[in-house]
């Protein structure tokens, strides 16, 4: 459970990455399209530190350090909308490959405060 909340965790983060990029563009509407997001990962090692997340579909969580491994991964989604900074961002198809890619989470609090 805790291997996939790290793997969501990632995906989160690489996705807001380029949710973030989109946004320094300027544009005035509250809502952009943007094409299709690919991201691969190959022989690589993240860190995710002080994250925190709450959500009523996740359980409580708290992770002070762990590392993993995550030898295959990938993920393909059409049509996913984000929201960041009040503006809407419209994804029109999202595929995420991970090969050999190592996690190391620390301060990592989910439903913490419920």
């Amino acid at each position: 459970m805790t291997q996939r909340l790290a793997i969501c965790l990632v995906l989160m983060v690489s996705v807001t990455g380029f949710a973030t990029v989109a946004a320094a563009d300027g544009a005035e509407t509250n809502s952009k399209q943007l094409g299709s997001i690919d991201v691969s990962l190959e022989d690589k090692h993240a860190s995710i530190d002080g994250i925190e997340i709450s959500s009523q579909a996740l359980p409580t969580v708290e992770i002070d350090e762990r590392t993993y491994s995550i030898n295959s991964f990938s993920l393909h989604a059409d049509g996913v909308t984000l929201e960041y900074n009040g503006r809407s961002y419209d994804i029109c198809q999202v595929d995420i490959t991970l090969e050999n890619v190592g996690i190391t989470v620390s301060d990592i609090s989910i439903n913490s405060g419920e």
